[in-house]
């Protein structure tokens, strides 16, 4: 394990590769820059890592949530200048100048790379339906890379879910204010997949250990982090066989969620 004081480019480089993140591949990341230590030029560092890991050719998504902040009715979503609510490493990416960001009032994605456009311009109100931001990634032969962050991060499964019909969401319409490039404001309606009431509670972790034990994920340090990948397509097809089997599988079954 790496020192959480002394934690460089070359180390997340090199975690990165041993890890199997390949060239010009289509990218997700959910992350934690605490998690992999006191990097040397911070949550920069880590983008930078990842662009040159995945190269020119790749595409780098990241989640720019933005479901804390829009409760408030008043609330203007302007995608140059919202942050993100997930993290350093996500507002370092979404800044970058090459970045493009999806228009969704709780569940935008940013994306760097050849595939940018495509991604973050897929579907229409919806984050998580078939058409949707995330499920192109998914869709299209994405990996997930789970950075110093749990399977409770991995929000594939609400595509999954979404796509299934489970029973323990409904849908609804949510508006509030965008913040159009030139300035102006105009009325944004976003399709939010919401919890039901007596929604015990999700446990993806559930599902990430028993893709850890089918050998589909591909786990080593980056930096002082645990990196977690796999592929989109092992996902899914794990994902449908638990949910034909159990229709509350990506639910807690008890009090807590699955520890890894």
């Amino acid at each position: 394990v790496k020192s959480a004081l002394n934690v460089v480019k070359a180390d997340i480089a090199e975690g990165l590769m041993k890890l199997g993140v390949r060239r010009n591949s289509l990218l997700m990341v959910h992350s934690s820059l605490s998690a992999i230590g006191n990097v040397e030029g911070g949550a920069e560092t880590v983008v930078d890592c990842l662009l040159d890991v995945i190269g020119p050719g790749g595409t780098l998504v990241v989640p720019t949530f933005t479901y804390s902040d829009c409760r408030d009715p008043s609330w203007i979503f302007d995608p140059v200048n919202t942050p993100s609510g997930m993290g350093a490493i996500t507002n370092a990416a979404r800044n970058r100048p090459n970045a493009r960001r999806s228009v969704h009032l709780t569940h935008s994605v940013a994306a760097i790379g050849s595939l940018a456009e495509q991604v973050t311009t897929a579907g229409k109100s919806s984050a998580f339906d078939t058409e949707s931001p995330m499920a192109w990634v998914l869709n299209n032969n994405g990996w997930i890379l789970m950075l110093g962050v749990p399977y409770q991060n991995l929000t594939a499964i609400h595509v999954w879910e979404v796509e299934f019909g489970v029973d323990y969401r409904e849908d609804c319409d949510m508006e509030r204010r965008l913040r159009n490039p030139n300035g102006n404001l105009v009325f944004l309606t976003s399709r939010i997949h919401g919890r039901r009431d007596g929604h015990p509670g999700s446990d993806f972790n559930r599902f990430g250990e028993l893709m850890e034990v089918d050998g589909k994920v591909q786990i080593g340090n980056i930096g002082n982090a645990v990196g977690r990948l796999l592929f989109s397509t092992d996902a899914y097809k794990l994902a449908r066989t638990m949910y034909s089997e159990d229709r509350n599988s990506f639910l807690k079954q008890t009090e807590s969620v699955t520890p890894l």
